[in-house]
């Protein structure tokens, strides 16, 4: 299996998803921008938006995570289903998220297709794509920013 500095593609891909699930579920904005470079692209088969600036990622995060605490969601259980390095620096990562209240399902699971590149020094997400509607948590947050341009 290759690695880059004795990491999987993988395990690059499973160590984001911890970091921005705990961020999201705490409400730490600045570890969870960390994760993300601008101009992100995010979308939806829906809706697609750049987040260009740090407001616009504020905004993004403000509403997903919003969102998960009028659903009460307390856990976010994310699987890295297949990663792969493109380059030394690009991985392309598939994902599976469920997100559960207390040990109820809130949703049910969906995927999501990122690209992770290594800039300044660690890696962080450039663009992800998630297959939801406009009722899920990502879905609608997307939907209204779109609605605001």
């Amino acid at each position: 299996m290759r690695q880059v500095n004795g990491q999987t593609a993988q395990q690059i891909a499973e160590v984001s998803l911890e970091i921005t699930g705990k961020a999201l579920l705490s409400d730490d904005f600045a570890t969870f921008a960390a994760c993300f470079h601008l101009p992100h692209s995010i979308e939806t088969p829906d809706h697609k938006r750049v987040l260009n600036t740090p407001e616009d990622l504020r905004s993004m995060f403000d509403a997903v995570a919003e969102d998960y605490r009028r659903k009460r969601v307390t856990e976010l259980v994310r699987y890295c289903e297949v990663a792969a390095f493109e380059s030394e620096t690009r991985i392309k990562a598939t994902y599976m998220s469920h997100m559960l209240a207390g040990d109820q399902r809130v949703h049910d699971p969906f995927p999501i297709f990122s690209v992770l590149e290594f800039i300044d020094g660690r890696w962080q997400c450039v663009s992800s794509q998630y297959a939801v509607d406009t009722n899920t948590t990502v879905g609608r947050a997307i939907a209204a920013s779109a609605q605001d341009d």
